[in-house]
């Protein structure tokens, strides 16, 4: 076992595989990049399209916080969506990788209601891959024009690099310090409506709530690089700190698993490291290696 820790923050990182060198770049040094082309108006229609009518069937959620579809209790619908944005997205987006290095595994959705209890805290999104040797990278896609009004996305520059590498889901992987800076420092990404957002799952990103009378929604296009497995990192009963578990799931678990309360095959563990929130420390190290 091995403990993360800031001495990691200015090892060199493995790279993404976009065909355009300058994304790639732009992901190294920042975290996040905003893809030159975006969707077409009927490409963005027909997301909605499949997220409203998997909508119409589990009822829209009147709590007013931030919803992902991840968390739909009917797994089918789950898949639905999962194999829908797989389909639509596939094919534009598969072609922006070098050959046999990255494709589109499928996909999701998140809603933002107009309401204040809509913010969502400065995170990390929860650890997929061994990021030892592959960065873990998501496309973000409002299917409506995103500004700060209506929550859109906030990103620290630079925070990829803290290689805070082991991430449960169900604990924060940030220390209040962390959470309280972020929150003062990030920055903003304005998208038009199928605009395409680059995101590197260990960037610190945040929404404030949606203050419009809208609601906002995005798509998310899962990645996956070849001979690559996901996994899933369980937590020490909830802990903040402490030994995780490593498990190979493979897409299936994201695709209609339940990630709530995942039923995980004990000879499918692969990895047992230490976690812990990262600090300041980890943070102004990663910073300063820009």
């Amino acid at each position: 076992m091995s403990q993360q820790g800031s001495s990691e923050a200015c090892e060199s990182r493995p790279r993404t595989h976009f065909v355009d060198e300058s994304i790639n770049q732009e992901l190294a040094d920042h975290g996040f990049a905003v893809l030159p082309n975006s969707l077409s108006s009927a490409t963005v229609e027909a997301l909605a399209g499949l997220y409203q009518g998997v909508l119409e069937q589990v009822g829209r959620d009147s709590s007013g916080v931030f919803l992902p579809s991840m968390m739909i209790s009917r797994l089918d619908l789950r898949a639905q969506l999962w194999d829908g944005v797989r389909s639509m997205l596939g094919p534009h987006f598969d072609p922006l990788f070098k050959p046999n290095t990255t494709t589109v595994v499928g996909g999701s959705f998140v809603s933002k209601p107009g309401a204040q209890n809509s913010a969502r805290n400065p995170h990390q999104d929860p650890s997929i891959f061994d990021e030892t040797r592959e960065v873990s990278i998501s496309l973000w896609i409002p299917l409506t024009d995103s500004d700060s009004s209506n929550g859109t996305l906030y990103l620290l520059p630079g925070s990829h690099r803290m290689r805070n590498r082991v991430r449960p889901p169900d604990v924060d992987s940030l220390d209040s310090e962390v959470s309280t800076y972020a929150l003062k420092k990030s920055v903003p990404v304005e998208l038009s409506a199928g605009q395409v957002l680059v995101i590197d799952g260990a960037v610190i990103h945040h929404s404030p709530a949606n203050t419009s009378n809208a609601e906002r929604v995005a798509a998310i296009c899962a990645l996956i690089p070849p001979d690559c497995e996901m996994r899933y990192a369980r937590s020490q009963n909830g802990a903040l700190a402490g030994t995780a578990q490593i498990y190979n799931v493979g897409p299936e678990m994201y695709r209609s698993g339940n990630l709530m309360s995942p039923e995980l095959d004990p000879d499918c563990l692969v990895e047992t490291p230490l976690y812990r929130p990262a600090s300041m420390a980890d943070l102004e190290s990663s910073l300063s290696s820009e």
